[in-house]
């Protein structure tokens, strides 16, 4: 599936690329086919993703001593948890890829307050020019 974007005006969908679009169906010519439409949501920036590797997890990889993927995956296990209906657990934790740049946003927000709370971290915001991070 490929995804393609556009915009809803006066009850038409009107297509961003429109050749490309029609250059996509004409591969499926023939074919029967399921359209799905659903409403836009812009995932997190890889300037997000870079932030959150870079300094969030590697500030926190370097504070508890675990490796940045063990730090990442305690992160969404905490705060983006997914529950087992059949044993009614935690079983994992919800991709941080699928968050929109809000979810992103807010989700870094609540582990800075987690880490200078609970564990005496600073994870400064992204706006700020970090020169020396403590090992």
């Amino acid at each position: 599936m490929i995804p393609f974007v556009g915009t809803v005006e006066q009850g038409k969908l009107k297509v961003d690329f429109p050749a490309n679009f029609e250059r996509w169906l004409m591969t499926l010519e023939g074919q029967r086919v399921t359209v799905e439409v659903k409403k836009f949501r812009k995932n997190r920036t890889d300037a997000q993703n870079r932030y959150y590797w870079g300094c969030v997890v590697d500030i926190l990889s370097r504070s508890v001593g675990l490796e940045p993927e063990e730090v990442h995956d305690y992160i969404k296990r905490r705060f983006l948890p997914v529950r087992s209906e059949a044993f009614g657990e935690i079983v994992s934790g919800k991709s941080t890829a699928r968050l929109t740049t809000i979810e992103f946003m807010e989700l870094i927000e609540r582990v800075q307050r987690w880490a200078a709370q609970d564990l005496q971290c600073y994870i400064p915001d992204p706006s700020e020019e970090v020169t020396d991070v403590p090992a």
